[in-house]
């Protein structure tokens, strides 16, 4: 709802909000979209389209389908120009979307210390980086016993609301953390976090939550340095999935460990267990390399 209100108020109502829906034409909207789709992206300068146009098609095709269904201003019919499908907005990585153990090694290095767990937590429990900013000191339990030691999602930093809400639906979910993360893991709670049940995991100097825009400044330079320039944060999440199937995961272990959504009739029916769980963590975690001193204190 937050998304579709942002690409509302930005890219539908500037152009189109003044007309009203009788005189809105298929042509019009094809000219606005065309418009929208010609801008470079932002965020990405290199890459051949940007991610605004989809995602304005989403939302006006929506509203205007509703506007028929309810006749709303005189609306009875509306033919909705053809558009094109939802490309990639990203510059394409010429290494792919998965890294290897060592190269995720090579971008945890590359982190300021306090922000050197991230790259390990987000690849090797498969974490999107709202989960990740989301983790509280509560979300990590048994972190002295390699048996027991999980972490819970229960929320998400969300960007957009500014805020924290629940993650994605149906991905509250609780994993279990590989034995070869857990002493980085204890030194960087003991050494970063503050005390407190509902303290971030990451936070800056002063406590506070670290915000998603100073994780991306730090992310950038850290892939750069290892030599993935192009490899985003959420491939993370590819890589530490891809080498959990390497180790004989089913369809349904890798979905509920991913928090996937889309296949959630399957899960109905083949369930998840916690001591598969566990035992192929403890098959990633021989694959895991970690530098020492991931948690160093800062100088």
């Amino acid at each position: 709802m937050v998304s579709y209100r942002s690409v509302l108020k930005n890219h539908v109502l500037p152009e189109l909000g003044e007309v009203r829906l009788v005189d809105l034409t298929t042509e019009h909207v094809a000219e606005h979209l065309a418009a929208l789709a010609r801008r470079p992206s932002r965020r990405h300068p290199r890459a051949r389209v940007n991610g605004v146009a989809p995602n304005t098609v989403i939302v006006l095709r929506s509203m205007l389908n509703a506007a028929v269904k309810a006749k709303a201003g005189g609306l009875e019919r509306f033919d909705f120009p053809a558009a094109a499908k939802h490309r990639r907005v990203r510059p394409e990585d010429d290494h792919g979307d998965v890294a290897s153990p060592e190269q995720v090694r090579a971008m945890t290095e590359a982190m300021p210390g306090h922000l050197q767990i991230a790259i390990p937590l987000a690849a090797w429990c498969a974490l999107r980086i709202g989960e990740l900013l989301g983790l509280q000191r509560r979300d990590l339990e048994h972190l002295d016993n390699p048996q027991r030691a999980v972490l819970h999602v229960r929320r998400q930093w969300n960007v957009k609301a500014n805020a924290l809400t629940p993650p994605k639906a149906d991905s509250v979910r609780s994993v279990a953390l590989p034995a070869a993360l857990l002493p980085a893991l204890r030194e960087h709670l003991d050494t970063y976090t503050p005390a407190g049940h509902t303290a971030p995991v990451l936070a800056g100097s002063r406590g506070a939550r670290v915000s998603q825009t100073a994780l991306d400044k730090a992310w950038r330079a850290a892939r750069e340095a290892a030599g993935r320039p192009g490899f985003r944060f959420h491939n993370l999440r590819h890589t530490g999935l891809s080498k959990y199937a390497e180790q004989g995961a089913t369809l349904a272990e890798l979905l509920h460990r991913g928090g996937h959504t889309d296949v959630t009739v399957a899960l109905r029916y083949q369930h998840a267990t916690a001591e598969r769980d566990r035992a192929l963590t403890d098959r990633l975690s021989r694959d895991i390399s970690l530098p020492a001193g991931v948690a160093s204190p800062r100088k």
